[in-house]
């Protein structure tokens, strides 16, 4: 008989040794809001619960310490009725969870970090030769905080992890006094700053509801648009992310591949326009940050035309012309990277000046 309590345990001791590894790395805030959303995980908080500040404070004391015991510890192998498994190993490990209702995910996200998530399993389809898993309730996770990921042929979309997520998006909507981007994108969903007092909760629950599962897709069509492009990036980019970690320069390639990604025939914003998904593009927008901005700012321009207008034309041209950049970028690093130039120095002071 499957134990999943014991397995959660395990996964979740994975989960510590990533989040002691790798916590200084996220800025004083990131890391504020990672710990809130981890506490309302651990705590099994709805968003709409307010946290105790003496409490999570005390869960955090405690937490510092579990992360000072295995900071250096390695990650454990999973043992699944009376079988071990390596924690990388999702394939295997689902062999055995998939069919009792369960899923299990494991990668690298951002600064390299490793993530660990076990769920109860939604639902299942597929794209193409993608298998795509939506995932439930959360039973053991970490600090990341992205509502898909991909790990080889197999994406998982995190349903929970999207709701915490868009939460917060919504919260920071109600603390800004001009109707921009994230404005809209609530709006197209009938969701307003003053919806808490406008709306019964249950109405507003069905709201928020509809939003996470159609944004969760895009999130999803993020990951196929990434996956569609490793013929372009090839083993070459990875070994180039690899040896510039925790760098402007590993930050500015991360980007340049969310835009490549999105803007591919198969990614985000291919999927939005033929769907005319005009709230997912606000979420788009708005959420579009540091160097992801700097070198696809076409989209915010189109968009802001696109406001007025609707003319989704607009917004296909910006998406073609930042490929198309986004592309030359790529070619420009790769004919650095087999001359032996594409160092941090070159990629920080002459490439990415240029894309200024």
């Amino acid at each position: 008989m499957l134990d999943i309590d014991a397995i959660a345990l395990q996964v979740k001791h994975n989960c510590n040794i990533s989040d002691a590894r790798y916590w200084g790395y996220y800025s004083p805030c990131g890391l504020l809001l990672r710990l809130r959303d981890l506490y309302r995980f651990e705590h099994n908080l709805a968003p709409l619960q307010r946290i105790s500040t003496r409490d999570i404070g005390r869960w955090i004391d405690r937490k510092e310490e579990i992360w000072q015991e295995l900071e250096t510890r390695d990650f454990q192998h999973l043992e699944i009725q009376g079988r071990r498994y390596r924690p990388f190993d999702v394939k295997g490990i689902n062999s055995v969870l998939t069919a009792q209702g369960y899923i299990y995910g494991a990668g690298y996200g951002d600064l390299l970090k490793p993530l660990f998530i076990l769920a109860e399993l939604s639902e299942q389809s597929a794209k193409g030769k993608y298998r795509i898993y939506y995932t439930g309730r959360e039973m053991a996770r970490d600090l990341s905080t992205s509502p898909a990921m991909i790990q080889g042929n197999t994406i998982f979309a995190r349903a929970e992890t999207a709701r915490l997520f868009l939460w917060d998006r919504f919260e920071e909507m109600k603390a800004q006094k001009c109707n921009g981007a994230l404005f809209q994108a609530f709006s197209e969903y009938g969701i307003s700053r003053e919806a808490e007092d406008l709306l019964a909760p249950e109405e507003l629950e069905r709201r928020f509801t509809k939003l996470i599962a159609e944004e969760l897709l895009t999130y999803v069509y993020h990951e196929l648009g990434e996956a569609s492009q490793r013929r372009i990036l090839g083993t070459w980019w990875k070994r180039l992310v690899l040896g510039l970690p925790y760098s402007r320069a590993e930050l500015f390639l991360r980007g340049l591949k969310d835009v490549l990604s999105d803007t591919c025939n198969s990614g985000m914003l291919a999927y939005l326009i033929s769907n005319r998904k005009a709230g997912s593009l606000g979420f788009y927008v708005a959420l579009l940050s540091g160097m992801r901005r700097t070198i696809f700012p076409d989209i915010v321009t189109a968009y802001a035309e696109f406001t007025e207008t609707r003319d989704w034309d607009l917004i296909e041209k910006a998406r073609t012309e930042g490929y198309r950049r986004a592309g030359d970028h790529v070619r420009d690093l790769k004919a650095l990277y087999d001359k032996g130039r594409a160092t941090r120095k070159v990629i920080e002071e002459v490439l990415m000046r240029e894309v200024r």
